[in-house]
């Protein structure tokens, strides 16, 4: 068909003995323009698949995986919209594409042997998408690093972390990780009280407090709070604690309704919140008078 069409053009613009290189060149051009219709094809079609469960609005495993699984899926038919493509215009210059595969195959192993941490990467991401590990949205942690998870890709992890900062994890490197998403987690807070109080009567409000946010939380809280009494004393406090199962992803929101609960009980049954205080003992000693030389 190209070739018809490219005699055709050749003799209504009178460039006979062109034929050749016009086909050449419309072939270029509808593999050009195919490849750049068939990508935004398949891009539509990710999107539509994906769209709904984005569109949702909540951060379901079904969501999380639309949004991890959509961008790389683009990327991986962009990449291989754009070799067989440049493989059908290398073909028209009259290259050997039998030799160009054969050579890359034996270029890639001779890369791969070499660049073992790249595979390692792209090995990990492969065990991370398909087992669900990771997802976006997930909240983890990375060695003394936490944050949410805004991108998996094949090769790096990119995750957000609270300061703002964006850290690019090579997906090698996730052989251990914390997730504070995935199932359920423990709310906990740490509270001082000065050493005057009585114990059992702030662990007695203490639980009242988390006993009553539970009833109130229903969807968040998945257990009786439970007051543990002293976990240890500091220097003008003693620390009790109060925990609580909850949703993994309410843990931060859960911990922050608590303290201020906790806060406002203590201050309508005049329990202080204790602050540093140091005790000095000055002792009172006559001051020596010197004689006037």
């Amino acid at each position: 068909m190209m070739t018809t069409l490219g005699q055709l053009l050749a003799r209504g613009l009178r460039l006979e003995g062109f034929e050749v290189h016009l086909t050449q060149g419309l072939t270029i051009l509808a593999v050009l323009i195919a490849s750049v219709l068939v990508y935004q094809f398949v891009k539509a079609l990710i999107d539509r698949l994906f769209r709904p469960l984005v569109a949702a609005g909540l951060f379901t495993a079904k969501t999380q995986r639309a949004l991890t699984l959509g961008p790389i899926l683009k990327s991986l038919a962009r990449y291989l919209i754009a070799f067989v493509a440049l493989m059908i215009v290398l073909d028209q210059f009259g290259v050997d594409i039998k030799a160009i595969l054969i050579s890359a195959g034996v270029v890639g192993l001779a890369v791969s042997l070499g660049a073992q941490a790249l595979v390692r990467d792209i090995i990990m991401g492969f065990v991370i998408l398909f087992e669900g590990l990771i997802a976006v949205g997930d909240v983890i942690e990375v060695g003394s690093h936490t944050g949410e998870v805004e991108a998996v890709g094949l090769r790096v992890t990119k995750i957000r972390k609270l300061s703002g900062a964006q850290l690019i994890v090579p997906n090698g490197e996730l052989t251990q990780f914390g997730s504070y998403t995935h199932g359920w987690a423990r709310a906990v807070v740490d509270v001082g009280i000065p050493y005057e109080v009585e114990v059992d009567r702030a662990l007695v409000l203490l639980e009242a407090v988390g006993r009553r946010w539970g009833e109130e939380s229903s969807g968040v809280a998945l257990g009786s709070a439970e007051a543990q009494g002293i976990i240890r004393f500091g220097d003008s406090e003693m620390i009790l604690r109060l925990q609580v199962k909850v949703d993994a992803r309410q843990r931060a929101a859960a911990e922050n309704e608590l303290r201020r609960r906790i806060k406002a009980a203590f201050d309508k049954e005049g329990i202080t919140i204790p602050y540093p205080q140091r005790v000095v003992h000055w002792a009172n000693r006559p001051l020596r008078e010197e004689s006037a030389g």
